[in-house]
């Protein structure tokens, strides 16, 4: 039987993938994120970045993937097999809705809140949305990881 902090989540998904599809200037709003990405003291400082492999309606990570060769930055996606939750300094963190305190609501499968649980102490977790995903009140349950920062278009 679903919880009602469940059903909240859902509810939020639908919503959120309908904002997120519905937005007509990804291109321009990723740039803007990769911008802020790319000048956070934190990123710039990590020698080992994971990135997540965006889908159509998330934004686009591929031009930080092209950043993290060109300065050098070792970096792996989620699918990398055997994927060692220590081995990052940074992990930029998909979703569908994050508040500015760093709550998260993804797609549904638990497989970040998994791996986050595990990451090292000193790792630094940044969730990446379009301006339209940041929500007031997020529905949590305890084994949802908090990220450290938010950054949005």
């Amino acid at each position: 039987m679903a919880s009602d902090v469940d059903e909240a989540k859902q509810a939020l998904r639908s919503k959120m993938r309908a904002v997120r599809k519905g937005l007509l200037d990804r291109p321009e709003r990723s740039a803007r994120i990769l911008q802020t990405l790319t000048q956070r003291p934190d990123v710039l400082a990590a020698s080992k970045i994971m990135v997540f492999d965006s889908l159509a309606s998330e934004p686009d990570m591929a031009p930080l993937l092209a950043w993290c060769e060109m300065m050098g930055k070792q970096r792996c996606l989620p699918e990398d097999t055997d994927l060692d939750p220590t081995w990052p300094d940074v992990v930029i963190v998909p979703g569908l809705a994050f508040t500015v305190d760093g709550r998260r609501c993804g797609q549904g499968g638990g497989w970040y809140d998994r791996f986050l649980a595990k990451v090292r102490p000193d790792a630094v977790t940044v969730g990446v949305c379009f301006a339209p995903q940041v929500v007031i009140n997020l529905p949590t349950d305890e084994h949802d990881v908090t990220l450290h920062a938010i950054v949005t278009d």
